[in-house]
């Protein structure tokens, strides 16, 4: 088990498995049938699942809107928890696509979504000033020092 994981006992999740607060809290388990925060983390820390959960696509809707650690009586910060089994996931190569599209696009532009060159004329029509290019070398060390490096070939 990873070490933030380790923080917990696991007699705090035996509580845990009879409150579900947290995924009636969470506005993406309103709306994505199947996402249940809870679940996920007493399938990590529990059932001994860790394999099945870094492999499911699923822990990636999360939105760490902190809606679950807000109204946790256990004072667990699930989103934290969650964020760092993401973080797991990701260094086992477990991302999806539009995901790792984004991430390459950082690498190699700088920026999260593509800038055109309407958005130049655009800019150009408004009086402003050109995009200013960021500096991808910066980005590229970033996204190499988290690891992301072998997972997106950068």
């Amino acid at each position: 088990m990873a070490k933030a994981l380790d923080l917990y006992d696991k007699e705090e999740f035996y509580r845990c498995l009879q409150c579900a607060i947290c995924t009636g809290s969470c506005p993406v388990a309103q709306v994505i049938d199947g996402f249940n925060p809870r679940e996920i983390i007493l399938r990590y820390m529990l059932y001994g699942e860790q394999e099945e959960v870094l492999a499911d696509e699923k822990i990636w809707c999360c939105t760490t809107c902190h809606a679950c650690q807000e109204r946790c009586p256990h004072e667990i910060t699930i989103s934290g928890l969650l964020t760092h089994i993401m973080n797991l996931a990701a260094r086992k190569g477990n991302l999806p696509r539009p995901l790792k599209d984004n991430i390459r696009l950082m690498a190699e532009t700088g920026w999260s979504v593509r800038a055109t060159s309407h958005s130049d004329r655009v800019r150009e029509q408004l009086g402003l000033k050109p995009l200013k290019r960021p500096d991808t070398h910066e980005i590229r060390s970033i996204l190499c020092e988290a690891g992301l490096e072998e997972i997106l070939e950068l």
